[in-house]
């Protein structure tokens, strides 16, 4: 499989390194170093000695078109995956005092669109609207898909997103809880006993939604990306 020579040749120089300085640290030799900048085919032992130096996916390192991946097909591992997931949750919400406590539309809202938002600054809009594509692959698997190698990365940062939307709006909650305890519109017998209280629980309601949405399905779906990437690079290996 072939490292992108124009990628590994900015990588080194954005890092300050020569060529001999790469070798050394990724413990290849000098001549493979200079293969692979002029574009030859890289073994799988050197495409990720290249990658541990650089501490990046290995994915990082390819051709945008090099990698076509997937057979297609219904993700029936993947379907099942959220079914699981799905019962479970509800059954925590159930033992944690219902499900109808743990639905709060804003919190909803906010867990999603502001690591979106996040995503659509940092990455721009059309890498985020493929990001935003690639959870189809939950319920169905990529059929010759190209580059998907090239969404890992933003994967990661979405995933960090989520926690940081989380938590942002987890504080902001806390804060406009512990200043206006009883000016908030939710209604019901606990949060007139209790509205500090209840208030405090809708403000973790964010945390729970990104921590649920980063760890319960972007990361998987992050991982399953990897695995096949991984299947791709040990088939081609073996032809």
């Amino acid at each position: 499989m072939s490292i992108s020579a124009e990628k590994l040749n900015k990588l080194r120089i954005q890092n300050g390194w020569s060529q001999e300085r790469l070798a050394e640290i990724s413990g290849l030799s000098l001549r493979t170093i200079q293969r692979l900048e002029k574009g030859e085919t890289a073994s799988l032992e050197s495409q990720q000695a290249i990658s541990k130096a650089f501490d990046i996916p290995p994915s990082e390192l390819l051709e945008d078109t090099e990698v076509q991946i997937g057979e297609g097909g219904i993700n029936w591992s993947g379907i099942s995956g959220v079914l699981v997931i799905t019962a479970l949750v509800i059954s925590m919400f159930e033992l944690g005092g219902g499900v109808v406590a743990f639905i709060d539309k804003p919190s909803i809202i906010l867990s999603v669109f502001i690591p979106l938002g996040m995503a659509a600054i940092s990455l721009g809009g059309g890498k985020t609207l493929d990001i935003i594509k690639l959870m189809r692959f939950i319920f169905v698997l990529p059929k010759h898909e190209k580059g998907l190698h090239t969404h890992v990365s933003s994967l990661n940062w979405l995933i960090f997103y989520c926690y940081a939307a989380g938590l942002i709006s987890t504080l902001i909650g806390v804060v406009a809880v512990l200043f206006y305890p009883v000016d908030f519109a939710y209604q019901g017998e606990l949060a007139n006993r209790h509205p500090t209280l209840f208030g405090m629980g809708i403000a973790f309601l964010t945390l729970v939604y990104s921590s649920i949405l980063a760890e319960l399905f972007i990361r998987p779906l992050k991982h399953q990306i990897e695995r096949l990437i991984i299947h791709h690079s040990n088939y081609k290996k073996c032809q």
